[in-house]
């Protein structure tokens, strides 16, 4: 090995290149520290504009108190379930009072005790009153919030909502289009994300875990054909010539149709450009025949 060669070997590396790459890693470290300190400051000092730290659940309604239309309530349900199996058109139509006693008595529905109170269903929305608890800046480390200075309180939101019911590809949905806090008004980009409720969850998450038992209540739900607003009331219905509505056979037929209509849009673009240089064939041929005439 030449002398060159080997002292290049034996020579010393620099730590600089070390050093620089630690400096990098922490530079890295603390810039995600320090967004992430401020998304949560963020966060919270929000939660404080439109937030209780007072806990004021949703009425719960008391089935014994309202026997008679407790009974009504699970006559109509097991009849509409029964026509349903049977293949025969039929229609459920719940009131406001309707769904609250469901909420209370209906284990699959008590996630929702509390947080959803039905008062009003008009032909284009459902609205009622509203509860829901939001992280405890209490639980965050005491460290944490004396450096960002985050006040220690529960985060209530207590007010009114207002949405919509969506039945697609057996779920039952509730798209809350309007929260009215107690206090404050609630930021457009929270409102979207917590505006849609899966009020059929618990049945999908049981589905989900059992494929082979699924509940009854969900094969039900899945063979519903529409549902509307109509009467005050939460019209669902069952027609056996008509399908489930389904969002994804919707999308799918959408995207197949765009494909259809890039591809058609290709063909007449290539059919132009034909006809394009035809024209100007015949355009030169022309001209080239009067100059030769001239």
């Amino acid at each position: 090995m030449p002398d060159s060669a080997q002292a290049q070997k034996d020579a010393p590396r620099s730590p600089f290149a070390g050093c620089l790459i630690l400096i990098v890693m922490a530079v890295v470290i603390l810039v995600l520290i320090s967004s992430a300190a401020y998304f949560l400051k963020k966060q919270t000092d929000a939660y404080k504009t439109f937030t209780d730290e007072e806990a004021r659940p949703a009425p719960v309604a008391d089935p014994k108190a309202h026997e008679s239309e407790f009974n009504s309530l699970v006559n109509r349900l097991r009849h509409f379930d029964h026509e349903v199996n049977n293949g025969r058109a039929a229609e459920l139509a719940l009131s406001a009072q309707d769904l609250n006693l469901a909420i209370a008595h209906f284990d699959v529905l008590k996630s929702y005790r509390g947080q959803f109170h039905f008062e009003k269903i008009t032909d284009t929305n459902i609205s009622g009153t509203i509860h829901l608890p939001f992280n405890s800046t209490s639980k965050l480390p005491g460290f944490v919030r004396s450096s960002l200075g985050i006040e220690s309180r529960e985060n209530n939101l207590n007010g009114t909502f207002t949405g919509t019911p969506l039945l697609t590809d057996g779920k039952l949905i509730l798209n809350v289009s309007e929260i009215t806090p107690s206090k404050g008004e609630i930021p457009e980009e929270l409102l979207s994300g917590i505006s849609r409720f899966l009020i059929s969850g618990e049945l999908e998450q049981k589905a989900e875990d059992d494929p082979k038992n699924i509940p009854e209540l969900l094969k039900t739900l899945r063979k519903l054909t529409s549902i509307e607003l109509r009467e005050e009331s939460l019209i669902f219905s069952y027609a056996p010539d008509s399908k489930p509505p389904s969002v994804k056979e919707e999308s799918d037929a959408m995207a197949t149709k765009a494909k259809q209509l890039v591809a058609l849009g290709a063909v007449i673009f290539i059919l132009t450009m034909i006809l394009f240089f035809i024209l100007m064939s015949r355009r030169q041929k022309a001209k080239r025949a009067a100059a030769q005439s001239s």
